[in-house]
């Protein structure tokens, strides 16, 4: 069976078309077709309103980095004291490395850092590895209640050999923690994981914490998106307040490429991390990533208490003028939210309906699950809308107004989408620099200051 037997009939099409459009084509037009397509995609991105939970611009500045050529470089083993190559081949490389697990200990202060993984995922199967054994039953976030997908069954569970359990959500995608008490003294799991995809409101950890020394479980804590919240003091510090484990990236709020950390002060679990990351994770890595998410963090250490203030700034303007533009924002009797994301429930449109029509507009959001939604089905009745990119373009809580009247505009049909065309790309456009960064002394922008 070819690799395309296994993906879905639309997906073969698809692979077969285009593979028949590029078979009489000389290999050099086809990198020439290539090259275009990024340049196509940069541009037509150019007009659009990002508002998507998983991305985020980047600077200049660490962008020019994912092309350096030690990105065809490799290395084994700890910064400093490496196992391959032989010792001074790749020096640059472990300082690089060094760098950046000193900036990630600096916004996020933990003992032990791992630096390597390449995802959040990977970052997450690390963790999972290092604390449970084939056969071990978790319980997690649910999906209904805002939960990631990797550590539910068919992602990383499958992986290890793991069984999983639920936490009951509560209303806002967050925890009713006596339900989470009374299901983990059914369940007896050996980890249990918080956090995740949507993420509102802080998660209650030193009680959590007290739920998991009952039942002698491991919590570990995914911040893949309240990460810099962390680190500016919005949110609280879960390893302060009891987590083993804290997982993130460096891209999404973080605003570098994508990568993986895992994060413990327990050297027993640092150990086991460190042996479960290489070589059973990865062997082979990526040298431009940790180069561009090294500058990055640094930008986060200068900028990114700023930025972090003003995203959520946003979100909280953007979810009210969403309410009156008549949108059901989740949350309003607690403020809609404390992260930079935000749900509206989307009903009776519907979320993928939602999403279609807003993306028509070349405004980028995401069909989400409501807490209510079946949680047997693939019922999206809501969407879930994020500020962090629009924030680095350098947009500001007047600019959320405006947002929010397109985006109503958009979902629910009030204008010609030519019209609302015209008035996202002007939008997006008048906001062309990345701003909390250093691009303003290297490329001549207007990076905000600290």
């Amino acid at each position: 069976m070819t690799a395309t037997g296994v993906m879905t009939p639309r997906s073969v099409e698809y692979l077969e078309r285009i593979a028949g459009q590029i078979a009489p084509i000389a290999p050099a037009a086809i990198a020439d077709r290539v090259r275009t397509l990024v340049r196509q995609h940069e541009t037509r991105r150019l007009t659009c309103l990002n508002m998507l939970a998983s991305e985020n611009t980047i600077s200049r500045g660490a962008l020019a980095l994912l092309s350096s050529t030690i990105a065809t470089r490799l290395t084994e083993g700890f910064p400093g004291d490496k196992e391959f190559p032989p010792a001074g081949q790749n020096v640059e490389i472990d300082e690089i490395e060094a760098i950046l697990i000193a900036l990630v200990r600096r916004l996020l202060p933990a003992r032990f850092i791992e630096w390597r993984a390449t995802s959040n995922t990977m970052a997450n199967a690390i963790a999972l590895a290092a604390v449970t054994r084939p056969g071990d039953r978790i319980l997690v976030q649910s999906l209904q209640g805002g939960g990631n997908m990797s550590y539910h069954p068919g992602a990383v569970p499958d992986l290890l050999g793991l069984s999983v359990g639920n936490l009951p959500p509560g209303p806002c995608f967050d925890i009713d923690l006596e339900a989470a008490r009374r299901a983990a003294r059914a369940a007896r799991p050996t980890a249990i994981v918080v956090g995740g995809s949507y993420m509102l409101f802080p998660l209650p950890v030193p009680e959590l914490r007290a739920i998991a020394d009952e039942v002698g479980a491991a919590l570990i804590y995914d911040a893949a998106h309240v990460g810099l919240l962390i680190a500016a003091g919005l949110f609280p510090d879960p390893l302060r307040d009891g987590a083993d484990i804290l997982t993130l990236g460096t891209h999404k709020i973080m605003g570098g490429p994508i990568g993986g950390l895992v994060l413990t002060n327990r050297e027993d679990l640092a150990e086991r991390v460190v042996n479960r990351t290489y070589p059973l994770f990865l062997q082979t890595r990526d040298q431009n990533k940790y180069a561009a998410a090294a500058h990055s963090m640094a930008e986060l250490v200068a900028f990114g208490s700023e930025y972090a203030r003003q995203m959520v700034a946003n979100a909280r303007t953007l979810a009210a003028a969403l309410a009156r533009e008549g949108c059901t924002v989740v949350g309003a009797d607690r403020g809609y939210t404390a992260t930079h994301q935000l749900l509206v429930d989307a009903r009776p449109l519907g979320g993928p309906s939602a999403e279609a029509r807003c993306q028509a507009a070349n405004i980028l959001v995401h069909k989400a699950r409501m807490v209510d939604d079946d949680p047997d089905s693939t019922a999206r009745s809501g969407i879930r809308i994020t500020t962090q990119e629009i924030t680095r373009q350098g947009m500001e809580e007047a600019d959320m107004v405006l947002v929010a009247r397109l985006m109503a505009d958009a979902a629910w049909k009030r204008r010609p989408g030519e019209l609302l065309l015209a008035e996202v790309a002007r939008l997006a456009g008048s906001y062309p620099d990345i701003h909390y960064s250093f691009d303003e002394n290297r490329f001549g922008l207007h990076g905000r200051a600290p």
